[in-house]
């Protein structure tokens, strides 16, 4: 049962634990409200009551409440500072303005993507023993004022559901191997609250949401209606709903090489008989098998009612006693070399093969999985599985309802049938009209295909562009923006690619944090890190430059970001979204233009009589070069009435902020920023 006000309820419990109950270390840079009571120090963190630090920051985090907050607001302010005993005051500001907060608007073209894995983003070694505390909703909102000093206003959470350990990958395991759609992960939940029975970890994440929407920031989740884990809940029931294998076969299970195509090719329909010819595929198809209650009923209701009564996991015992297993999923793209994903399965969308793929399949051939099997959005069958697909929906709905969120990032959801995308697109938006629908679509030539789909933001082809800073590379990107039906993600790094500091260092980091803050059609996107200058990945599945190496990924590993780092983004960050918004009137598709350049420069620019913006950058590692503002503003009379003024440059402690310059000097991987007053 839910709680009212949740972020009211947990501001008001933890301000009357008071002090001297449990100390914490914590970043100091976390201490955004200036605390004070501080017992020790040490380098880059802080010891602190937790209670009474906690307190200080949710007290704090509404007063950057939106400006048209209702008379309610105010009002509950007063009351709040007006003779309150020092326990409670401002708790029923704090409930009132997060009452009246509700989800703000987003302006994509003057938004701010902050993504985030939030066991990870807050994970610290708070005990101060060399251990490492998962990251909680709570101490998340402790990083909400700096997100909020760098423009952000759309949170984009990865997988919160309770994932499963089953076949674990790294020490703590994906969380995109979701075990219920329906339940979270329980390391979520913050142990100061441990002393609030009636408050359920939904609640905890809805506080969140409040919090975040009375600083005016959306929030997005990650929905995965694709993939389960391969012990999903949802086994028991309908072991017929996902893809089984010979047990044996597990080991070495890869997909098939198709000699005849290319590298990471995408199985378009000219392609299928090519792939389904082709000699490993017969061999990959024999390896499937019928589902459990298939091969033996009796069986398979001896082994459920055995794991029920004993707490024995069904799927190992399936294993043992039947030879078989859940099939690992993998990549749709043909000849791709991501490692198979041994934790996830694929759901099983049609119950029958679909009618492209028939001809070239035996009569007696389990249900199986392979390139265009995934893709139902090129290959639905003719039988949907309307029970699953009715609890896809259910599951949209629910986050929507019981957390308030305001919109999704949908999982692979470039490759579900059409019609079931519109099932939840409809579902999501009968709730929240303008909610914000996310498409993981890896390229931003099929901008068309996801706007009429009804997606409004785009991952696109930003994350592939930034494996490989050449010139020609760049200037073909961002020349293509102008014309794109959808806002993409403007990003050096997501979640799935290595850190932009493992390409080039910080340096290079800083000169594309300016480089996608300034494009048309796309949203600065920040992968939790980002503004630390991380060099730890969350996981390397695109763009890998590691060769495979073992490394600890935050996907699959008990990690901390550096909250220590002595030197971060986020100043440079902050004086980005401050830029943006205050040049947003001229930043028009419609006046972008890339003017002429020497060898490892880019430039980018928008011009109309109101002014000109023009953004410059030395992809060049060693040599400095010397341009002319005038010059690359296509103005002679911006020359002539003495140049354009420096607003942003990414070189720290730069000393041409704010002069202005016609001759300006950039040293390698440097950018500026110059505009008209």
């Amino acid at each position: 049962m839910r709680i009212e006000a949740p972020l009211q309820r947990i501001a008001e419990y933890v301000a009357e634990q008071g002090e001297g109950r449990e100390k914490i270390w914590v970043p100091e840079m976390w201490n955004t409200c200036g605390y004070g009571n501080i017992a020790e120090r040490r380098a880059g963190e802080i010891l602190v009551d937790a209670y009474p630090f906690m307190s200080a920051h949710l007290r704090r985090l509404t007063e950057g409440a939106r400006h048209d907050a209702s008379a309610e607001v105010a009002s509950a302010r007063e009351t709040a500072g007006g003779g309150a005993a020092p326990a409670k005051r401002g708790t029923t500001a704090i409930a009132a303005a997060a009452k009246a907060a509700t989800a703000p608007k987003a302006d994509l073209d003057d938004s701010v993507i902050y993504s985030t894995l939030v066991r990870y983003s807050t994970a610290w070694d708070y005990a101060g023993d060399g251990s490492i505390s998962s990251g909680t909703f709570l101490r998340f909102m402790l990083l909400l004022p700096l997100l909020k000093r760098m423009g952000v206003n759309i949170v984009y959470m990865l997988p919160v559901t309770r994932y499963s350990t089953l076949h674990l990958k790294g020490n703590i395991g994906s969380p995109y191997a979701v075990q219920s759609l329906f339940e979270l992960d329980p390391n979520l939940h913050d142990p100061l609250l441990d002393g609030m029975p009636e408050l359920t970890l939904h609640d905890e994440l809805s506080a969140l949401v409040e919090a975040c929407h009375a600083l005016d920031m959306r929030v997005v989740v990650d929905f995965i209606p694709r993939v389960t884990a391969r012990n999903s809940d949802l086994l028991a029931a309908h072991p017929d709903w996902v893809y089984w294998i010979r047990k044996e076969a597990l080991d070495g299970f890869r997909l098939p090489h198709i000699p005849e195509l290319g590298f990471f090719e995408e199985c378009t329909p000219d392609k299928l008989e090519t792939v389904y010819r082709s000699e490993e595929t017969a061999d990959f198809l024999a390896q499937f098998s019928e589902p459990p209650n298939v091969l033996d009923e009796a069986l398979w209701q001896k082994l459920k009612a055995r794991a029920e009564e004993t707490g024995e996991e069904l799927l190992t015992l399936v294993e043992a006693e039947m030879g078989i297993t859940t099939s690992p999923a993998h990549s749709d793209w043909i000849n791709d070399v991501q490692p198979i994903w041994t934790d996830i399965t694929f759901w099983r969308l049609y119950r029958d093969t679909a009618p492209a793929a028939r001809s070239y399949i035996r009569a007696d051939q389990p249900p199986y999985v392979l390139f265009d099997t995934i893709k139902c959005n090129y290959y639905p069958g003719k039988e949907p599985n309307r029970e699953l697909w009715n609890l896809l929906v259910a599951a949209a709905r629910f986050n929507l309802e019981r957390y308030g969120i305001d919109g999704f990032r949908i999982d692979i959801g470039h490759v579900l049938p059409v019609p079931l995308l519109e099932e939840i697109f409809d579902a999501i938006r009968s709730i929240r009209p303008d909610a914000l629908l996310i498409s993981e679509d890896l390229f931003n030539r099929n901008h068309r295909k996801a706007a009429a789909v009804g997606y409004n933001i785009m991952l696109g082809s930003g994350w592939n562009v930034m494996t490989d800073i050449r010139k020609d590379n760049l200037l073909a990107y961002v020349r293509e923006l102008p014309e794109l039906d959808i806002h993409v993600f403007a990003c050096a790094e997501t979640a799935d690619t290595p850190r932009i500091t493992s390409r080039g260092g910080t340096p290079l980091a800083r000169m594309i944090a300016v480089f996608n803050h300034f494009l048309p059609r796309a949203i600065p996107f920040i992968a939790t890190g980002f503004e630390l200058n991380e060099r730890q990945p969350m996981n390397c599945g695109l763009g890998d430059n590691t060769d495979g190496a073992d490394i600890p990924r935050a996907f699959f590993h008990e990690m901390m970001m550096d909250w220590n780092n002595p030197s971060p983004m986020i100043d440079l960050l902050e004086r980005l979204s401050e830029t943006r918004k205050r040049l947003l009137p001229l930043l028009k598709p419609e006046r972008f233009f890339t003017p002429d350049t020497p060898d490892d420069v880019v430039a980018y620019g928008y011009r109309s009589e109101a002014g000109t913006v023009l953004a410059v950058f030395n992809l060049g590692t060693e040599m400095p070069v010397s341009l002319s503002a005038a010059e690359l503003s296509g103005s002679g009379g911006v020359g002539e009435r003495g140049g354009l003024t420096v607003c942003i440059d990414s070189a720290v402690d730069s000393p041409q902020l704010g002069r202005r310059v016609d001759r300006f000097g950039l040293g390698p991987r440097q950018a500026i920023v110059l505009s008209t007053d």
